[in-house]
């Protein structure tokens, strides 16, 4: 088997949010890889027998024997009716890591994570390596749904929160949000944190809408599209 291609057994399948599951796969010893990166696994065939590809992001950081993988159910998705079907115990081939949505390797300022839906699940793991990092400044993390039923790790991002240095905000676009929760969309917020910030970097992943706009402001901005935006866009599955 190359070096690239592993086998896990589906240990564990949780329900998070509405429609949200997540399913964790037990290898053999702890998968080597960054905070970010994705998996790629065959999730059936199209007309001409040819293989159909999805991507996942490690929603878990490394160093752990499982490894997590989050979907937004979609009815009729070739990925999700792939995934809907696996059973505790079933083996599961994949290849990976890989990918380029991962940390810098020292940020000199601070770092805003914005995330839509199911896009959040890079992040946690990319937020406790940043965490990590003595040098680096404030980190922000803007994360946006339609409502309550859609969001889930509360318990993590409330650990995560108590850090000093982190902000975590959480916006509802549907119905007036209760609790902590902010109402609208998070490119507004996104951009009237700027004037704020030192030397900032922006990781945005999820929705393609929100990465266009967050990326077209924050370069109105002044931001340097290059230097200090990084991009990963979801899409249905």
């Amino acid at each position: 088997m190359s070096r690239n291609v592993h086998e896990g057994t589906v240990a564990a399948i949780t329900p998070l949010a509405r429609g949200v599951v997540e399913w964790r796969l037990l290898m053999p010893e702890p998968l080597s890889f960054v905070p970010g990166q994705f998996i790629s696994l065959r999730v059936g065939d199209d007309s001409d027998g040819n293989a159909i590809l999805r991507s996942y992001s490690i929603a878990s950081s490394p160093g752990q024997r499982e490894i997590a993988i989050i979907l937004k159910l979609v009815e009729g998705g070739v990925g999700s009716t792939w995934f809907s079907r696996l059973v505790v115990g079933e083996r599961v081939r994949f290849t990976g890591p890989m990918g380029f949505f991962v940390l810098e390797l020292g940020h000199p300022g601070d770092v805003v994570f914005a995330a839509t839906g199911v896009g959040i699940t890079p992040v946690l793991p990319m937020l406790e390596a940043e965490l990590a990092r003595a040098e680096t400044g404030r980190v922000y993390l803007l994360w946006g749904n339609r409502d309550e039923a859609d969001l889930f790790w509360s318990d993590e991002l409330g650990r995560l929160a108590a850090h000093p240095r982190l902000t975590v905000r959480r916006f509802l676009s549907g119905a007036s949000p209760p609790g902590d929760r902010e109402a609208g969309r998070i490119v507004a917020p996104l951009l009237a944190l700027v004037p704020t910030l030192v030397h900032p970097t922006f990781y945005l992943v999820g929705n393609g809408a929100m990465i266009k706009d967050a990326k077209a402001g924050l370069v109105a901005a002044g931001m340097d599209r290059r230097r200090q935006i990084r991009v990963e866009a979801f899409f249905d599955s």
